[in-house]
């Protein structure tokens, strides 16, 4: 992939830094996500990683490391450093069932919010995007990190609902 073996090394080590206080309301929160974020656009799509701004991630690295800089750290159920672990690269599955985060009714969805998306037919969860408002998103998909419409994989996959990370 054309990474150094200490390159390699150290791209799952990265925990992006707090973007807002722990006073700082849940706004604040938000806003650090979405900021953390919008730093890997245009970055590699990169399977199993959850990195630095510097090289790129996928999808639930991406949400990973913004929930980082927003304040919250999900530990033990998703990790930046078990994230590249074989048979771990979908952390979307974690972050959709673990109870951390709070299921939403779409009509209830709020910038901030996480997004999931199963493939048709398998119903199994394996992408996730943080929602923006006006029906976009932020996400990591091959083969880069971009903004653009929730709905712009419907020929393949269904939104599955929504997750809220920060109440």
């Amino acid at each position: 992939m054309g990474f150094s073996k200490k390159e390699w090394i150290a791209i799952d080590s990265y925990v992006a830094p707090l973007g807002a206080r722990t006073w700082d309301g849940r706004s604040a929160h938000i806003e650090a996500a979405i900021k953390q974020a919008r730093k890997y656009l245009g970055k590699p799509y990169i399977v199993g990683a959850s990195s630095s701004p510097a090289y790129g991630n996928d999808c639930s690295g991406l949400v990973m490391q913004s929930l980082y800089a927003g304040g919250l750290n999900l530990n033990p159920v998703v990790s930046s450093i078990h994230h590249a672990y074989p048979g771990n690269e979908w952390n979307s599955k974690q972050l959709w069932a673990t109870s951390k985060l709070r299921y939403i009714p779409a009509g209830q969805r709020q910038r901030g919010d996480l997004i999931f998306f199963y493939s048709r037919g398998s119903r199994s969860i394996d992408h996730v995007g943080i929602y923006l408002g006006n029906n976009q998103m932020v996400e990591s998909w091959p083969d880069h990190v971009q903004q653009g419409s929730i709905y712009a994989h419907s020929a393949w996959a269904t939104i599955a609902g929504y997750k809220r990370a920060f109440n």
